[in-house]
């Protein structure tokens, strides 16, 4: 069984669990209001930077160099969502959750102690917006609670075939040469990440409206 395989059995239930909880449940049901969509997206903004930095920081190693793709990078889309609806100070109006920045934490922790452990989360986030992320974004189009949000974290222009994209990525995780340790420890980090995403969107569904984003005037 190739990596890619893996890492989808070896999360399943995770994964299903992870799109039933808290704000994410509430976002795909059309119940996740206005202030708890922009704080998701700062927080998940936090996780990328941190993903894609470190993704970056350890640029001779083989495996890392050989699953770089620039047009997945997710970070400057969440800015100019943020951007557009809150203004330039959506930093304060929308903060990160800590569990979010605890996240990030982690993921700048393993550029230098474990980088190839990197790609699980770049699997977990980064398929998962080229996949279910486009019915979040169908869902997101007929949302009359979210009032027309946004939409460039959904929208990939540098891929031609985004689902194509997707699947030769997969490929060249598959083409890896990690042992079968290896491949555990990779399952287990993906595991961890789900694991993250759920506590994390538990925590923004019970989030204080006293703290919520407010539109910039």
């Amino acid at each position: 069984m190739g990596l890619a395989a893996r890492l989808h059995d070896g999360t399943k239930p995770l994964h299903s669990a992870a799109e039933r909880s808290g704000v994410m449940g509430a976002l795909l049901r059309g119940r996740a209001t206005r202030e708890q969509y922009f704080l998701l997206l700062s927080s998940l903004h936090s996780i990328y930077e941190a993903l894609e930095d470190a993704l970056d920081y350890p640029a001779d190693h083989p495996a890392l160099q050989a699953m770089q793709a620039p047009g997945f990078a997710r970070r400057g889309a969440l800015d100019a969502d943020l951007t557009t609806a809150l203004g330039r100070t959506w930093r304060d109006l929308a903060p990160a959750h800590p569990l979010a920045l605890d996240y990030a934490a982690h993921l700048r922790g393993l550029a230098t102690t474990a980088p190839e452990r990197l790609l699980a989360h770049a699997w977990l986030r980064y398929l998962g917006d080229l996949n279910g992320g486009q019915i979040i974004a169908r869902l997101l189009r007929g949302s009359e609670a979210l009032a027309d949000p946004p939409m460039s974290f959904y929208e990939f222009p540098e891929l031609e075939q985004p689902r194509a994209a997707a699947g030769e990525w997969r490929m060249r995780l598959d083409a890896l040469p990690f042992t079968d340790d290896e491949c555990s420890a990779l399952v287990a980090e993906a595991q961890d990440g789900f694991r993250r995403h759920i506590a994390l969107f538990a925590a923004l569904d019970d989030q204080d409206p006293a703290t919520s984003p407010r539109s910039s005037a």
